[in-house]
């Protein structure tokens, strides 16, 4: 269970890349558009007394009053300001809702997320739904005590406040620079816009048009004995061009026109929207997982949403996720990741990034041995990491990320990992929805693919052993690298990686398994085949003095790796459960993997002190979204327990409350701090634990004697 209840997390639309990020106390947060950190504004919540007394939630860094810049003598002497102390704040955090509860006020957020229906199916009405750029809030203050109380929520923020009241449509509430805000339908509501919280509700400036005052709020009166709950809508708008390099519009703009026609819709729809955040809440509840792995699941699912941006481009949806913090789009090793939630959800958007990067982001190479950089042999189709950054469509056939003359280190190309992942993204999209045009138009680049892997094997089949051996000659004389990016060449280093020579086995049983729905029995075996090939030299690679297989099958590399099982998860996605089974036709190869987790997850190889996961022997990083998805291979699939579980997901739980609560949900971590990929969507991994028997730990009594020894002859 989570130590504190201070932690900053996303309220954010589904598919607008906006946030309301909030939740850490004595912190700023607040509302911002198309950024990768959380917004620097002050944010008041509570009430005040008619005596002067104001109680409100501390989502504030510093309680300041400008009107000092102006005059001495503007303000309030005799009212007093109290914030709720941590202990007195109850925080229930939910799938889709996120409740703070202090003494006489019930404050909640809402962010609800649903199937987004295809666009090239689905109805106005239901794309209008989706689409809609706003979250949901109320607050309910119950005033026992015998004096009139005023409830209020306001922002203080760097851009001047316009009050809605001036505007057409009926609603009270702020916008600025009509890009973002927050409205009530409420009639009994009043609008401010002051210096200071204490001065605004004191009445000395009272007015909605003091367009110079930072803080915009609105204010309810709560008699004596009574309760009042107020509704709200934040709501997000941008129209036009919001791309650079290529002309795009955010979807919702086909069905709102400004952001007052955004926050009508809201609010009319308030009880639907404010329903399907509930019902998400009870799901998740149900499937008996424990309260740190909900909490995990939860917080992951929020900060997806605020990296999303659901645009349109001559008439077509163009679905974009951005990196976190570092705000690169579409990054392929992210969407392989990510493709489990988006299949549950939104299938047609793991679609249309495949297809996206195949009119847009594949490219043909040449490939060459480390030893003899100068001789360039065929290589074949691969795919960019990345679409662009920050909004700017890069060019092309090329990231923003990738660079030349680098040496298995950061920003150098990851030409092998994206063609796999790719490859892997297809055969999980075919599989989970029976796409058969997908399929066939594709026909021809999955032959490609399946080229292009084996000539960056080898060049010549003899003396192919299934993993990657030559390096794209984009590297110009370098060495690619893999999506562990920065760590050591444990799992930074892309060639002879045992990491990505498993998803090297996987690519080609997805391809086989495409070639037969394709009805190509020929590719199909030799599909297989290498598939076979990639399976013998990683089974034959464990190593029985070492105990486990080492990381990199070259230069004596002794590093052991937690993700040697990773993709375990394709094969047993597409169906394919035979194939990662131990009496299955690679059983030699699971066995093999079997035998190297056992050894190294345990305290001083792969766990840290804490009881967290540390992906590699030999480099303290670890990234939760991989964290998480190797949890689910080696409990669900493996069928291994070991015992530190339930420790394990506490740990991570404490890496992001305490660890990242000014950045709601990270990736990397070092010895439980973040590192980097702050503010980040890919920890969508972990949706795969709610169909996990085996992670079931709130039901789970004790680990049986042969789940504890890991292991199966």
């Amino acid at each position: 269970m989570r130590s504190t209840n201070s932690f900053h997390a996303h309220h954010s639309p589904m598919g607008s890349h906006a946030s309301f990020t909030l939740g850490m106390f004595g912190a700023n947060g607040g509302m911002a558009l198309e950024k990768g950190s959380p917004a620097d504004q002050s944010i008041f919540v509570g009430y005040r007394s008619e005596s002067g007394l104001t109680k409100l939630f501390p989502f504030y860094e510093n309680l300041v009053n400008d009107a000092e810049r102006f005059s001495q003598d503007d303000s309030q002497k005799e009212a007093k300001t109290v914030e709720f102390k941590e202990g007195e704040i109850q925080r229930n955090y939910q799938w889709a809702t996120d409740q703070f509860l202090a003494p006489g006020i019930d404050f909640k957020i809402r962010t609800p997320f649903f199937p987004i229906p295809d666009p090239a199916t689905a109805d106005k009405a239901a794309l209008k739904k989706a689409s809609c750029p706003a979250s949901f809030m109320e607050i309910t203050i119950r005033n026992d005590s015998n004096e009139n109380w005023e409830g209020f929520f306001a922002i203080q923020g760097s851009t001047p406040w316009t009050p809605l009241s001036s505007r057409e449509g009926g609603l009270k509430g702020m916008i600025t620079r009509n890009q973002m805000g927050f409205a009530s339908d409420d009639a009994s509501v009043s609008e401010f816009i002051d210096f200071g919280i204490e001065q605004a509700l004191a009445g000395t400036h009272k007015t909605p048009n003091f367009l110079l005052g930072p803080i915009g709020g609105l204010s309810f009166a709560v008699p004596a004995k009574t309760e009042k709950t107020v509704r709200f809508a934040l709501g997000y708008f941008i129209e036009g061009n919001v791309t650079f390099n290529r002309s795009t519009a955010y979807w919702y703009t086909q069905y709102f026109n400004s952001i007052e026609s955004v926050f009508s819709y809201a609010l009319e729809h308030y009880d639907a929207y404010a329903d399907s955040a509930i019902q998400s809440d009870k799901e998740l509840g149900t499937y008996n997982l424990s309260d740190d792995q909900q909490f995990l699941i939860a917080h992951a699912t929020r900060s997806y949403y605020g990296s999303t941006e659901w645009l349109v481009e001559n008439g077509k949806s163009l679905w974009l996720v951005n990196e976190g913090e570092y705000l690169m789009i579409n990054t392929l090793d992210l969407t392989i990741d990510m493709a489990f939630f988006e299949l549950n959800l939104n299938p047609w958007t793991v679609r249309n990034v495949l297809e996206h990067f195949v009119s847009h982001y594949s490219y043909e190479d040449e490939v060459f041995a480390p030893e003899d950089p100068e001789t360039l042999h065929k290589g074949g189709v691969s795919f960019t990491h990345d679409m662009g950054v920050g909004n700017h469509f890069s060019p092309n056939q090329y990231s923003c990320y990738e660079c030349a003359g680098i040496d298995r280190k950061c920003f150098s190309y990851m030409t092998y990992e994206e063609l796999t992942n790719w490859i892997l993204c297809a055969g999980l999209y075919v599989t989970h929805t029976q796409d058969t045009e997908f399929l066939n138009q594709q026909a021809s680049l999955l032959e490609r693919c399946f080229e292009s892997l084996q000539n960056r094997d080898h060049p010549n089949p003899a003396q192919r052993d299934g993993l990657m051996g030559y390096d794209s000659s984009r590297t110009i004389g370098g060495g690619e690298i893999t999506t562990y990016d920065s760590l050591d060449h444990s799992l930074g280093q892309a060639r002879k990686n045992v990491y990505l020579g498993g998803k090297c086995w996987a690519s080609y049983l997805a391809l086989e398994s495409m070639f037969k729905l394709l009805k190509n029995e020929a590719l199909a075996n030799s599909a297989h085949a290498a598939a076979v090939l990639c399976a013998n030299t990683l089974e034959n690679a464990f190593n029985e003095s070492l105990g486990f297989i080492p990381a990199v099958l070259e230069n004596e590399n002794e590093s052991a790796i937690i993700p040697a099982v990773e993709a375990l998860i394709y094969p047993y996605k597409m169906g394919l459960k035979e194939s990662v089974q131990v009496d299955g036709e690679f059983g030699g190869y699971i066995s093999a993997l079997k035998k190297h987790v056992n050894y190294i997850l345990k305290p001083g190889v792969c766990i840290y002190a804490d009881g967290g996961w540390k992906l590699s022997s030999s480099a303290d990083n670890s990234w939760m979204s991989k964290i998480c998805l190797n949890q689910f291979v080696i409990h669900e699939i493996l069928g291994m327990n070991y015992g530190g579980e339930a420790e394990a997901d506490s740990a991570h739980v404490e890496w992001e409350v305490n660890g990242s609560k000014d950045q709601a949900c990270s990736d990397q971590f070092a010895s439980g701090k973040p590192i980097g990929s702050l503010y980040y969507p890919r920890i969508v991994t972990n949706i795969l634990w709610l169909e996990a028997n085996s992670m079931r730990w709130a039901k789970e009594k004790e680990a049986s004697p042969e789940q504890m020894q890991g292991v199966t002859a």
